[in-house]
């Protein structure tokens, strides 16, 4: 192949490469962020690309990149802290968390992620269909990451909960009956059937019921790098002003608060131990109910 024709080659695939990856790779300049534990977790869309949008509101140039390696929920504490590989994250308050990072007190998802649907084996939607009280519910028992703050919240609500380090490896779980239910918040449940149905052919979404916590996910920042938690900060709060925050949450998740049919769900309410005094349950513009978020929200920092 004569030298120019290859030289054009390559630069049309350096090009199509650039525009087809969803973020850049990691340079001094960037600010870097989570990446998925798997091609099929896409947990981490919305957040991602909320931060770009934030960023860019607050003035700022930098690109956002996903960090090159991936972190167990254990270690990434220890990685924000340091703030060397991975700067920025939208993760539910945990234990320390708010003391050691820099949070942004603005719910990202306005609580969404807190209505609990189940993802169950089709086969199991006529028992649970009976069921009309938590205590009915606490007897089957529920999967969860094993580092998920929600796990300890189910935990401590009562449930058995049955656990595994790997992402992937909950949904075989489930297809096994390892568990009978599978909590995942509105923003994750229809989006995570599509992906895992072809592993399952008898994965479904519960029809019936709904556990709601109170879980917002917030931008934490590691606390070497306070110019980025003021931008995103600022830019977060120049979004709600102007109405593009709401604009962009609806975009990715409008279609799966309708799909969830929650005024039809039986919702049972449970307390998160995990959320601090600085929880803004009391600012309605925060979420989608408010009045829901105010009522599991009595008691916090009290």
């Amino acid at each position: 192949m004569p030298r120019l024709i290859q030289t054009s080659v390559l630069f049309v695939l350096t090009f199509l490469v650039s525009i087809v990856s969803p973020l850049a790779e990691p340079s001094p300049e960037s600010v870097i962020t989570l990446r998925p534990q798997s091609s099929e977790d896409s947990r981490y869309d919305y957040a991602q690309s909320l931060l770009e949008k934030v960023l860019q509101k607050a003035g700022s140039t930098a690109p956002v990149a996903q960090a090159r390696i991936h972190f167990s929920r254990d270690r990434l504490l220890q990685e924000l802290i340091k703030g060397d590989n991975i700067h920025v994250i939208a993760e539910a308050p945990k234990p320390g968390w708010e003391d050691k990072l820099l949070p942004i007190h603005i719910p990202l998802r306005k609580g969404i992620q807190g209505y609990r649907l189940f993802l169950i084996n089709k086969q199991d939607q006529e028992a649970l269909a009976t069921v009309d009280t938590l205590e009915e519910l606490q007897t089957y028992p529920t999967g969860s990451g094993a580092q998920w703050s929600t796990r300890h919240v189910m935990e401590r609500a009562g449930f058995q909960v049955v656990t595994s380090a790997d992402y992937d490896d909950l949904f075989k779980m489930l297809k096994l009956r390892r568990f009978i239910t599978f909590g995942r918040g509105v923003n994750e449940a229809f989006k995570e059937l599509e992906s895992f149905a072809h592993q399952n052919e008898h994965l479904a979404v519960e029809e019936s019921l709904c556990v709601f916590v109170l879980l917002p996910t917030y931008f934490f920042v590691s606390p070497t790098r306070p110019e980025l938690a003021r931008q995103i900060e600022t830019g977060l709060k120049r979004m709600i002003a102007d109405g593009s925050f709401d604009q962009h949450f609806r975009l990715f998740h409008q279609a799966d608060i309708a799909r969830a049919n929650l005024a039809n769900r039986k919702i049972f309410v449970i307390s998160n131990p995990n959320l601090s005094r600085h929880t803004p349950f009391n600012n309605p513009s925060y979420w989608l109910n408010p009045d829901l978020a105010a009522t599991a929200g009595k008691g916090i920092g009290s």
